[in-house]
């Protein structure tokens, strides 16, 4: 028994002198590497530096652009979906107060069409409010604003319709 303790220990004892070896070699070529990949990557670093740079988002990219359709337009159709007609009335006094589009009766004639809907209503605890704005010939909707009620128990319909409207607003180039 103790011949074969004594042939273990021996093995370990030369096991070991390998590992360390190992080690030192390993640790030289990470040493080498490393500083390679140091390099390799400070050189990208220098390199792509003006490109990121170039790509930092500035005052105006705050929001996301609106589509040029609604940038352009001139014209709106104003519909109210809600069923509440001072909500309706709101949006309207919003529109026209903001003086960018001239709200018409032609769906036909408009440049766009503005749609004011509600989901969840005054019996949900917390209802949202939506204007959605959408292509006259093909329906499509090109952008949608949407709040709520904010955790309030009451919010004026002028409040919500300055929100909802305040939403495009803040995002018109030049505003």
């Amino acid at each position: 028994m103790q011949g074969a303790k004594s042939v273990s220990v021996a093995a370990a004892l030369v096991r070991s002198g390998r590992n360390r070896a190992n080690r030192w070699i390993l640790a030289s070529r990470m040493a080498k590497y490393g500083l390679f990949s140091l390099f390799v990557f400070a050189l990208a670093i220098t390199f792509c530096a003006p490109t990121f740079h170039a790509q930092q988002a500035t005052a105006d990219d705050k929001y996301a652009p609106l589509p040029s359709q609604i940038v352009s337009a001139k014209t709106v159709f104003l519909m109210n979906e809600t069923g509440k007609a001072k909500f309706g009335d709101a949006v309207y006094k919003q529109i026209k107060t903001w003086n960018r589009w001239q709200v018409i009766t032609d769906k036909n004639q408009a440049d766009l069409v503005l749609v004011v809907t509600d989901k969840g209503g005054m019996k949900s605890m917390n209802p949202s409010f939506y204007l959605n704005i959408a292509d006259p010939k093909t329906g499509s909707v090109l952008w949608t604003s949407r709040t709520t009620m904010q955790g309030k128990l009451w919010r004026s319909w002028n409040s919500v319709a300055e929100t909802l409207v305040g939403d495009i607003r803040k995002r018109m180039p030049g505003t």
